[in-house]
């Protein structure tokens, strides 16, 4: 019966999307991109006859906030979802039956810049992006009256438009609010808009409309400041005590014309916010609004004013609030609103030891802060889909969350960004830039999130749909990546990026290439493309040849390069000889003990050192790495006081990055023991195989997987240990313990000393 529902849910947005039949025009209210006050449109309608239901299809561009008798029709921020808009174009569907009145009704909106219309300037130059011109909406709202007729009423010139007290919005820098300019009631039937302009009918943005599966970005918290103070006659320093993506809401009162300035930061500088951090990457033009700073401007009165900013969003912990007039906060005065994209939560873990747990907090923190409609790198600096950020840290999303339909979404975005001849841009939505098929910018290492994630999806999933949607592109990408090889060594790319010792590119971006053809292979065979599963695991063995005569010595059975990212490259991605395995183990758990389990390795090495310990023999030395808080290491930051995830060791750069979280995964699978089993995708079977490591007294994950949950809960009993395992209806598990023969376990609860 689960299953049966879980078909008839997926099948039942398709269904109600299927009813749309567009028409109307897109409207804009100028074709001045360089204009800066965000636009207000409304539209009088009459509803004349009993209303069965109502349904308003919407799609607006960079972002909309959609009223219905002044009241907005969804909690959702930051709408519309980001794509490429000029291959893509998401739309949102909202009930808005219980908003109409009998009789006459006003639809109002609101749009806003988003990555439609980027007014600021950095290095990515989104400023100069192709799809760029002024925000825009499509809108049809389907009537559907009790007598069975029904009514359309769309966006066209008979719609009004003006502008209002949003003087300007942009991602990178903020919002300009001057609440003097305010229109009370311009969203409700009452309000006269005689003095409004008609819409301009315009061009749509291009791309094809299809609907947004994925949850809309929501307010997941509220987060009250730990502590203000005032810092000098005119600022206020606010603590919000952790790292986030949001925004906040200011109360305050004060003289009409009084400007509040608030400036978002990570980290502190002498006692103040530091404005410089973070800053490297943009080049702003004289007299442009800094980085992450939102102005709000009194309109004066009696009573206390509120303002949110409404089309941006920053990352940070710190915030700095300055007046040009005597103005008194306090705690009160700020409340933080943690934004990221509404996906239900799918599992959870937690332990004996406290720096695991914080360890584990901070890493959902980073992903939630890196997920507003795509994965990002930071909320900050740069949100952008950097590719390699997203497949590293795909699982941690996988595991904690149901977020498999923001994946789906964005494997679209990498389609739409990749070139004709199968080359994958280093970011995703993509203006252009880090677009060098020739040299290969970004290699293997950040291009495989396509076939990876896409792999993730069939594995956590059974979902074959996906694969099959993205078969081609990756079957292009993987024969872009042989054209470029030599003698299938691929040497260009970025590697194992922030780390403290260097591996060479190569060696990294022919193991990704190699994991490549065996993704591709074993697609293939799962959707019956026989042929090409034996051309690609031929490849792949090619590579793997290739790999181990530039890299491996079968006389010493040694690597060449002997770093901890390189030795567990070999391990992860299966590389390295059976006879060598071992051996290739024990020098990798050498290297960390020698280093005083302490990392010298960056993001890639975040994700292969880890399992390549654990999965053979070493979990205590694993373990003993994660929670040193000595430099450099992940318990060094939390130790130091750290909400989220760096971006690298020392911490120079931004504090809210998810690609060192892979660990998060590692929780479930290694201490937990809960590993999914690609022969039976989707958790049809999988595999309970905890490691029971000493450092811990218990642990304990659960899982909602397709099925239902999946529970794997293990406690210290004396000398004992006691498991719990929950096994969903339909479903079986093998539990594979060291020392013992493997057990099959039905449905049902179980309960094991061991």
């Amino acid at each position: 019966m689960q299953r049966i529902l879980f078909c008839l849910l997926c099948c039942l947005p398709g269904f109600l999307y299927a009813q749309v039949n567009w028409s109307g025009s897109w409207i804009t209210n100028t074709t001045d991109t360089t204009a800066t006050k965000a636009p207000f449109f409304r539209k009088v309608f009459h509803t004349g006859k009993p209303l069965q239901r109502a349904v308003a299809y919407v799609s607006g561009v960079g972002y909309h906030i959609l009223y219905v008798n002044g009241k907005p029709v969804t909690d959702a921020v930051l709408e519309q979802g980001y794509t490429r808009y000029d291959k893509r174009l998401l739309y949102n569907t909202y009930d808005i039956t219980a908003l109409l009145a009998s009789g006459d009704n006003v639809v109002a909106a609101e749009l806003g810049n988003g990555w439609y219309n980027v007014q600021s300037h950095a290095v990515w130059e989104f400023h100069k992006a192709p799809w760029r011109n002024t925000p825009r909406m499509l809108i049809n709202i389907l009537l559907t009256y009790k007598d069975g007729s029904k009514e359309t009423i769309v966006t066209d010139r008979s719609w009004k438009c003006t502008t209002g007290p949003s003087q300007y919005n942009n991602l990178y820098t903020g919002e300009i609010y001057d609440a003097r300019a305010e229109l009370p009631g311009w969203n409700k039937l009452a309000y006269n808009d005689a003095s409004w302009q008609p819409a301009l009918e315009t061009n749509s943005p291009g791309g094809i409309l299809v609907p947004q599966e994925m949850p809309s970005i929501k307010i997941i918290r509220r987060i009250k400041p730990v502590s203000v103070k005032q810092v000098s006659k005119d600022e206020y320093l606010f603590d919000m005590g952790q790292n986030f993506a949001g925004v906040v809401t200011l109360k305050v009162k004060g003289a009409a014309g009084t400007k509040v300035t608030l400036s978002y930061r990570e980290v502190l500088k002498d006692g103040k916010i530091d404005l410089a951090h973070n800053t490297e990457h943009m080049r702003s033009w004289p007299g442009e609004l800094p980085f992450q700073t939102d102005i709000y401007i009194l309109k004066g009165g009696a009573g206390t004013e509120t303002f949110t900013p409404q089309f941006t969003y920053h990352g940070f912990q710190y915030v700095s609030v300055k007046t040009t007039a005597d103005v008194k906060l306090d705690k009160t005065s700020l409340e933080g609103l943690f934004y990221s994209t509404g996906f239900e939560e799918a599992g959870h873990f937690t332990s004996s030891d406290p720096m695991i747990n914080k360890l584990y907090e901070a890493a959902r923190q980073s992903y939630r802060s890196n997920f507003l409609s795509i994965p990002t790198d930071c909320p900050q600096r740069e949100k952008n889909g950097w590719t390699a950020d997203a497949h590293i840290s795909a699982e941690i999303g996988l595991w904690n969350y149901k977020s498999a339909s923001g994946y789906r979404k964005w494997l679209n975005d990498i389609r739409d960004a990749q070139a004709p001849n199968g080359a994958i841009p280093g970011i995703v939505p993509s203006n252009g830039w880090g677009s060098d098929s020739r040299d290969y910018t970004f290699g293997p290492a950040w291009g495989s999130a396509l076939p990876i994630i896409t792999w993730y999806l069939y594995l956590y999933e059974g979902d074959t749909a996906t694969m099959r949607e993205n078969y081609d592109a990756i079957k292009k990408y993987t024969d872009l990546l042989t054209s470029g090889a030599e003698n299938y060594i691929f040497k260009k790319g970025l590697g194992d990026w922030m780390s403290i010792v260097e591996t060479p590119v190569p060696f990294t971006s022919t193991a990704c290439y190699y994991t490549d053809a065996v993704l591709v292979s074993k697609m293939a065979r799962i959707l019956g493309k026989n042929e090409d599963a034996v051309a690609y695991a031929a490849l792949a063995e090619k590579i793997s040849t290739a790999f181990n005569k530039e890299y491996y010595d079968p006389q010493t059975m040694q690597y060449n390069v002997t770093t901890a990212t390189a030795l567990s490259t070999t391990i992860y991605h299966k590389l390295v000889p059976e006879p060598a395995l071992n051996k290739t183990v024990a020098q990798l758990a050498k290297k960390i003990s020698d280093n005083h389990y302490h990392a010298d390795f960056g993001v890639l090495g975040t994700k292969y050192v880890l399992p390549s310990l654990s999965d053979n023999g070493h979990v205590e030395l694993a373990m003993k790495m994660l929670t040193d808080t000595g430099y450099a290491g992940w318990a060094h930051w939390i130790a130091h006081g750290a909400t989220t995830l760096f971006e690298d060791w020392p911490g120079q750069y931004t504090h809210n990055h998810i690609f060192f979280g892979d660990y998060c995964a590692w929780f479930y699978k290694t201490l937990a023991g809960i590993r999914p089993d690609e022969a039976a995708p989707g958790f049809k079977h999988f595999f309970i195989q905890p490691l029971f490591v000493s450092q811990l007294t218990f642990a304990k994950a659960d899982y909602q997987c397709r099925y239902g949950k999946i529970v794997s809960a293990w406690k210290r009993v004396g000398k004992q240990v006691v498991l719990e395992v929950e096994v969903p209806a339909n479903t079986t598990a093998t539990l594979r313990l060291q020392g013992k023969e493997d057990q099959l376990l039905q449905a049902g609860k179980h309960k094991l000393t061991i």
